[in-house]
């Protein structure tokens, strides 16, 4: 297994500060993922990495939600459910480096489909910040990438 300890400026667990949708005509969306969304992303010398991020603020589900590894979890309203999960995002795997650019190759995610996949970003740092950026994807049958900015946790 390769160890990317070395000249590994990703290396850290980092908190999101901010998401960003950027679309083709220039129009810019400060507040993709709402406001304040919350999350970390973590890379570890192993070349494993793991991301989890979420709207700020979530409704509180009503019904027995205390564990959805139980049966309760179906006393919730199916769209209780569904906007908790549209509002929450998280995936991990292993990753590679590629000069400015991080594969991460999907082993397990919120959204299955993801599961099996290679999600190129590129990553751009600034002092304790690093912008992670996806390419171009159809977001509500328009066209737009998206900017992640996170801030290395000390």
């Amino acid at each position: 297994m390769p160890n990317f300890s070395e000249n590994n400026p990703l290396l850290g667990t980092w908190k999101l500060i901010s998401i960003t949708a950027i679309f083709p005509d220039g129009n810019i969306n400060n507040e993709a993922f709402g406001v304040n969304p919350i999350g970390y992303i973590t890379y570890t010398p192993e070349s494993k990495m793991m991301v989890i991020f979420s709207k700020n603020q979530r409704p509180l589900l009503s019904g027995n939600s205390a564990s959805p590894l139980t049966a309760a979890i179906h006393s919730v309203p199916i769209e209780e459910r569904a906007q908790a999960f549209s509002t929450f995002n998280s995936y991990a795997g292993s990753y590679t480096l590629e000069g400015d650019k991080v594969i991460h190759h999907v082993e397990i995610a919120s959204i299955p489909n993801r599961i099996g996949k290679n999600l190129t970003r590129t990553f751009k740092l600034d002092g304790n910040r690093i912008t992670i950026t996806t390419p171009p994807s159809k977001s509500d049958n328009v066209p737009k990438v998206f900017e992640l900015v996170w801030e290395r946790m000390e």
